[in-house]
């Protein structure tokens, strides 16, 4: 029950967050150097068939078609999110490269061997069980295929009492509320600030470290498992994931 209260309580800060998502992280250098090296890294061909896991107001989808001219199937469970990336996809003429579907990160349903590549960018850590989605997107990815997480280097598990754990947790945010208000002004760094609340008690954040995630990714039967951080920003980085 717990679990659903915080499913819940994201998906509404999402929705609520939605019109000014572009404004805010998308503004932010660490968002868009975190977006360039996931498409740099996954290397989209014409014809590749991409999941973009958790896609937002389309931000990750629209750099991959920039890159190349591959089919994009992107999900979200937000609305209102998802609203803002049609009319994107409405004004930039591009329905017959993108469709999207409003599905839950942690209940992803398609085809077995159906992708040949997946991508997911700061999505992921608002799932608590992270073999759910991991093992999913490995049954649906094709031999070969390859997963592409973007992510906070962040490791919130651990005693919600334990001085270290908090003090290794404001490390983290204290670069990223920077980077905010730097980047992005006032109205991102109270955005960025108020979630940190919800990083600290778990409370629909679940952030894990990029080592612990490239184990998860083990253990769902990724076969080649790599992590990269991202250049300059030492809180954050990409794991590469081939099946």
């Amino acid at each position: 029950m717990k679990a659903k209260k915080h499913n819940t309580l994201t998906r509404d800060w999402f929705g609520n967050w939605s019109n000014e998502y572009d404004n805010t992280l998308g503004k932010t250098d660490f968002h868009r150097k975190l977006l360039d090296l996931i498409v740099r890294e996954l290397k989209p061909k014409s014809g590749d068939k991409v999941l973009d896991i958790g896609c937002g107001t389309g931000l990750l989808s629209l750099k991959l078609l920039e890159k190349a001219g591959c089919s994009i199937t992107a999900i979200d469970n937000s609305d209102e999110m998802m609203s803002i990336f049609k009319d994107k996809i409405k004004r930039l003429k591009l329905d017959s490269n993108i469709t999207c579907q409003f599905m839950d990160a942690d209940h992803i349903r398609f085809k077995k061997h159906f992708f040949d590549k997946a991508v997911s960018s700061v999505a992921l850590h608002h799932i608590k069980n992270k073999q759910r989605p991991l093992a999913a997107v490995h049954k649906i990815l094709k031999p070969g295929g390859v997963f592409i997480i973007g992510e906070i280097d962040m490791d919130t598990t651990g005693r919600h009492n334990d001085i270290n754990r908090l003090k290794r947790i404001l490390k983290v945010l204290e670069q990223e509320w920077i980077f905010a208000i730097k980047n992005a002004g006032l109205e991102a760094f109270i955005r960025m600030y108020n979630n940190g609340k919800k990083h600290i008690l778990n409370e629909g954040e679940y952030c894990i470290s990029l080592e612990q995630w490239a184990a998860e990714c083990g253990k769902a039967g990724f076969k080649e498992v790599s992590v990269k951080n991202l250049p300059g920003y030492k809180y954050f980085g990409i794991i590469t994931a081939k099946k």
